[in-house]
C-alpha cells in the first residue's frame, strides 16, 4: 500500500489513540495493528498492510474480518490481555486465506490493544523438515552401538540416539536443554568442564574417560570423544559427543588395581618374611618385613647378603625347582636380635608354565618353640592342680566322642565317671536334660568360645545336687572344633545358703513392718478417733432432731449420709494399715504417685505436727510399682527424716518427684542432723542403725524393695543442712491403663 495513504489509517484526534507512537510502529521490522476496545481495527503499519489485505478493514471488527480467529488462540489471548491488561506472546496458525504461522505479541495500551506480529511460516516449516531429517537420522543412529549426541551452545539437543539415552538413563525430552553438569559425576565435573572449555576455544577434538550418573544414582563409565562443528562464522560451534560404555572394563581394571594394591598391602603388612628368588638365587621381590629386618632389597643376590648360609639355601631351592613340590624346613638362623628359629615354606614360582624360581614364606617360630616347652610344663602343673581341686575337670574329644575326667571327679559324682556323653547326659535331671544337651550342641555350631550352664545333676546315691558347668572350646588351625575342656563345680551349698538368706531377708521385711506398729498404734488411734467422733456427733444431732417433734427429713438424711461417710473413712484407715503390715509379694501396676506419698506422709507425721511438709509431686505422674511396698519405702524415709530433726530449731521435709528418662526419681530431704561420716558406707546395710534401740533393717529393706522394682536408692548431704534420701522406680508406660481407682 502506498505511503501516501498512511494518514488515512487512523483518526488521532480527541482519543487515546492520539498517544500511539506512530513513528515507532512505522520504524519497527514487525507488523503492527491496533484494536480499540470494541475490537475494531484503527491502525495498520506499512508492514502489516504488506502482510494482510487491509483494504476496507479500518473500522471493522477483527471477528468479522477474520472469522477464523473466533474460538482460536488469537481470541483467547486477545480477550485475556484486554481483561488482565498484561502483555502475552504466543505462536499460532491462521488458515486460508493466510495459511501462515505467526508469532504474536499482544500489548495493552490505554483501552486499546497493540498487536506486533511476524510471519514465521518459513521457519516453522523448515524446523519441521529439519525435525523429520533428525528423526530419520535418529533411526539410523539408533542402531549404533555407541552413544551419539549433537547439541548446540545452549544445550539444545540437535541429535541424540537411543544408545546415549540408555547410557544416561533419561529420555530425549529430559535431556533437551540440560547442561553437562546435570548428568556428569560430581567428582568429574571440574576437570571435564575445564577440558571442554579449553578445547572449545580452539575447536580441537579430544578424548577422555569420564563417569556419567543416572537419575537413580548408578554410575556409568564411558570412553568419550568430543568434537566441534561450525555451520557458519556467525554462530557458535555445536558439540558432537560420541560415548562408548566401558563400565565393565573400568570395574575390571579397578578390581585388578585393588587386588594388586591389596596383595601388596597384605604382603608388606605380614609379620612373616616373604620373598621371591629366581633360579640364579637373586631376589626378585621382598616384603617390608624382609627389608626392615634383614635389609634385603630386590636385585640383591643371596650370596652377597648371606654368604655363610648361601650353600644351604641353594640346595633347598634346587630341590624345589627340580621336584616342582613344596618344601618345609625348620632351621635356626642368625638375626639382628640374636639367633632365631624359622619355619620356611618354599614353593615353585611358575610363569607361563615354566619354573622361574621359588616363592618363600618364612615365619619366626622362636616364641612358639618356647611356648610349646612352656605348655608342656603348664600341662604338668595343670595335672597336679587338678589333683588338688574339688571340681570335676573334664576334656571332651569331639572327634572320638569320648570324655576324660580328672581323678577328683569321683568326689563330686560319688562314682567313677564314664567316658561317653550318654553317661553325663543320663545323670542330668530329666527336667533340665533337653535344655542342657541341646544348648551345648547349639554352642558347638555357634562359633563361640565359652559355654556355661547351671543344672541339677544326679549323684550315685540318687540325690540331685546343683552344679555349675563351664567349658572352653579348642579349635584346630582350620577353625574346626576338636576338643572342649571344662569343669563342674558343686554349688548346692551356696544355693542352699542363698535360699536361707532370702528367707531371713523376707523375715526381716516382716519385722520391719511389724516394728513400725509401735509408732502406728498412736497413729491408728488418732486417725480412727476423728471419723468415729464425727460420726457420733452426727448421730447425737440426729437424735435431737428426731426428739423435736416433726423432724426435717432432708436434714435427717444429710446427717445419716455424713455419719456413714465418717464410718467408711475409719474402715478405710484400718484396711490400709492392715495392707501395710501383711505379707505378700510385689505386684507392680500403674500407680498415681501422689496418693502413696500423701498416705505415707499422713501416717509418718501424725505425731509430728511441728514439721513443715512440702510436697512437689505432679498430680498425674504415674509409676509402675506395688503401691503397698512403695508406701512402706516412703513411710520409712519420712519417719527417718522426722526422727533426724528432733531437737532441731527448723523442721522441714520436702518430697519431690521428677521424670528422669524411663524412671521417676523421688527425693525426701530434711533439715536434720545429716548423715554421720562413719555411717555413709554402710547406711543401707542390714543391722546398721543410728537410733538407740533400732533394729537397723529399715533402710536395708527399703533398698531391697527399690531394687526389686528395678531401681536404686542412695543418700547425699542436703544443701546447707540435713540429708537427702533418693530412689528411682520405673515410670508407667504412656499407654498403660489408668490406676484401679480411676479405671471406672
Amino acid at each position: 500500500m502506498a505511503g501516501s495513504a498512511l494518514s488515512g489509517r487512523i483518526d488521532t484526534t480527541g482519543t487515546a489513540a492520539g498517544a500511539l507512537p506512530i513513528a515507532l510502529f512505522e520504524a519497527t521490522t514487525d507488523c503492527v495493528l491496533v484494536l480499540d476496545r470494541d475490537w475494531r481495527f484503527i491502525y495498520f503499519n506499512e508492514r502489516s498492510q504488506d502482510e494482510l489485505d487491509t483494504q476496507d478493514l479500518l473500522g471493522k471488527t477483527i471477528w468479522t474480518s477474520f472469522p477464523d480467529t473466533a474460538g482460536s488462540t488469537f481470541e483467547e489471548v486477545y480477550r485475556r490481555v484486554a481483561k488482565n491488561r498484561v502483555s502475552e506472546t504466543f505462536e499460532a496458525y491462521y488458515p486460508d486465506p493466510l495459511d501462515a504461522w505467526y508469532e504474536v505479541h499482544a500489548v495493552p495500551f490505554h483501552d486499546m490493544i497493540v498487536v506486533f506480529f511476524r510471519n514465521t511460516t518459513k521457519r516453522k516449516r523448515a524446523s519441521e523438515a529439519l525435525l523429520q531429517r533428525y528423526n530419520e537420522l535418529d533411526t539410523v543412529l539408533s542402531y549404533a552401538r555407541v552413544g551419539i549426541m549433537h547439541y548446540a551452545e545452549d544445550h539444545r539437543l540437535v541429535v541424540i540416539n537411543e544408545q546415549f539415552c540408555r547410557i544416561l538413563g533419561r529420555t530425549r525430552e529430559e535431556l533437551d536443554g540440560l547442561p553437562m553438569e546435570a548428568f556428569t559425576h560430581p567428582d568429574d565435573i571440574p576437570w571435564s568442564a575445564a577440558i571442554l572449555a579449553k578445547h572449545r576455544e580452539t575447536e580441537t577434538p579430544f578424548y577422555i574417560k569420564k563417569r556419567y550418573i543416572r537419575p537413580d544414582g548408578e554410575v556409568i563409565w564411558c570412553s568419550v570423544a568430543v568434537s566441534f562443528v561450525r555451520y557458519c562464522e556467525a554462530e557458535e560451534p555445536a558439540t558432537i559427543v560420541v560415548a562408548r560404555e566401558i563400565t565393565e572394563e573400568m570395574e575390571a581394571q579397578q578390581r585388578a588395581e585393588e587386588t594388586r594394591t591389596l596383595l601388596q598391602s597384605v604382603v608388606d603388612s605380614a609379620e612373616d618374611l616373604i620373598f621371591v628368588k629366581n633360579t640364579e638365587g637373586r631376589f626378585v621381590l621382598t616384603n617390608e618385613r624382609m627389608r626392615s629386618q634383614f635389609g634385603v632389597m630386590p636385585g640383591e643376590h643371596e650370596g652377597d647378603r648371606f654368604p655363610e648360609e648361601a650353600g644351604r639355601f641353594r640346595a633347598e631351592d634346587d630341590e624345589v625347582i627340580s621336584s616342582g613340590k613344596r618344601l618345609v624346613v625348620e632351621e635356626r638362623f642368625p638375626a639382628p636380635e640374636g639367633t632365631r628359629t624359622f619355619q620356611t615354606i618354599k614353593v615353585p614360582w611358575q610363569r607361563d608354565g615354566e619354573i622361574r624360581g621359588i616363592i618363600a614364606i618364612s615365619r619366626d617360630i622362636s616364641e612358639r618353640v618356647k611356648s610349646e616347652a612352656a605348655l608342656r610344663e603348664s600341662e604338668e602343673r595343670f595335672r597336679l592342680a587338678a589333683l588338688a581341686t574339688e571340681d570335676a575337670i573334664w576334656e571332651w574329644d569331639l572327634r572320638r566322642g569320648t570324655i576324660e575326667w580328672s581323678s577328683s571327679s569321683a568326689s563330686l559324682t560319688g562314682e567313677k565317671p564314664g567316658n561317653s556323653l550318654d553317661w553325663w547326659s543320663d545323670r542330668i535331671h530329666p527336667d533340665d536334660r533337653e535344655d542342657v544337651v541341646n544348648g551345648i550342641l547349639r554352642f558347638l555350631e555357634s562359633g563361640d568360645q565359652r559355654w556355661e550352664r547351671q543344672y541339677r545333676f544326679r549323684r550315685a546315691d540318687g540325690s540331685h545336687g546343683i552344679v555349675f558347668d563351664r567349658g572352653y572350646l579348642v579349635r584346630d588351625d582350620d577353625g574346626t572344633p576338636t576338643r572342649m575342656i571344662g569343669a563342674i563345680c558343686d554349688i548346692t551349698p551356696r544355693i542352699e545358703a542363698q535360699e536361707r538368706i532370702n528367707r531371713l531377708q523376707a523375715q526381716l521385711v516382716q519385722i520391719s513392718r511389724v516394728s513400725a506398729m509401735e509408732a502406728m498404734g498412736s497413729t491408728l488411734a488418732h486417725e480412727i478417733n476423728q471419723p468415729l467422733a464425727a460420726a457420733g456427733n452426727y448421730l447425737l444431732g440426729l437424735g435431737r432432731i428426731m426428739a423435736g417433734g416433726e423432724p426435717d427429713l432432708a436434714a435427717v438424711q444429710s446427717g445419716i449420709d455424713q455419719a456413714h461417710a465418717e464410718v467408711t473413712r475409719a474402715g478405710e484407715i484400718i484396711r490400709r494399715l492392715r495392707r501395710l503390715v501383711e505379707h505378700g509379694s510385689a505386684e507392680t501396676r500403674p500407680v498415681r504417685l501422689a496418693e502413696p506419698v500423701r498416705e505415707a506422709a499422713r501416717l509418718a507425721l501424725s505425731q509430728a505436727a511441728d514439721v513443715a511438709l512440702t510436697v512437689a509431686v505432679p498430680p498425674d505422674m504415674e509409676v509402675l510399682a506395688d503401691p503397698v511396698q512403695l508406701q512402706q519405702v516412703l513411710f520409712n524415709l519420712i519417719r527417718n527424716s522426722a526422727d533426724a530433726m528432733r531437737g532441731c530449731a527448723e523442721k522441714a521435709i520436702t518430697i519431690e518427684a521428677e521424670r528422669t528418662g524411663r524412671d521417676v526419681c523421688l527425693r525426701v530431704s530434711d533439715t536434720g542432723r545429716g548423715i554421720a561420716p562413719e555411717m555413709s558406707d554402710r547406711l543401707f546395710s542390714a543391722f546398721a542403725s543410728t537410733k538407740a534401740g533400732g533394729l537397723g533393717v529399715g533402710l536395708s529393706i527399703c533398698r531391697t524393695i527399690v531394687e526389686a522394682h528395678g531401681g536404686r536408692i542412695w543418700a547425699e548431704p542436703a544443701p546447707g543442712r540435713g540429708a537427702v534420701f533418693a530412689f528411682t522406680v520405673p515410670a508407667a508406660p504412656a499407654d498403660s491403663p489408668p490406676p484401679p481407682a480411676e479405671a471406672g
